[in-house]
């Protein structure tokens, strides 16, 4: 018996029921950490997406040794979003 089964067992619900439920919890609380470092990203170079970020760049408006760190990481944070929108929609 695997710990999941255990776990509901113990609980008296279903399963499948506490693992849909469990998956969505944690993938709620992945996207607002998610979101908190996107946040955090942006409100340091005064923007919402990586986009406008690139446009500060392109503009000459912020130096690329400057903020290429934070560019890939607000890049890979975007992506990762999108991705547990996503997977949240699928669940539903």
């Amino acid at each position: 018996m695997d710990i999941l089964e255990q776990v509901a067992n113990d609980l008296n619900i279903n399963k499948e029921i506490l693992a849909k439920s469990s998956l969505e919890v944690f993938l709620n609380k992945e996207l607002l950490n998610t979101e908190a470092e996107i946040f955090k990203i942006a409100a340091k170079h005064g923007i919402k997406s990586v986009l406008e970020l690139d446009a500060l760049l392109k503009k000459g408006k912020v130096i690329e040794e400057d903020i290429i760190e934070n560019f890939m990481e607000l890049d890979y944070l975007e992506s990762r979003r999108e991705g547990l929108l996503k997977a949240i929609e699928r669940i539903k």
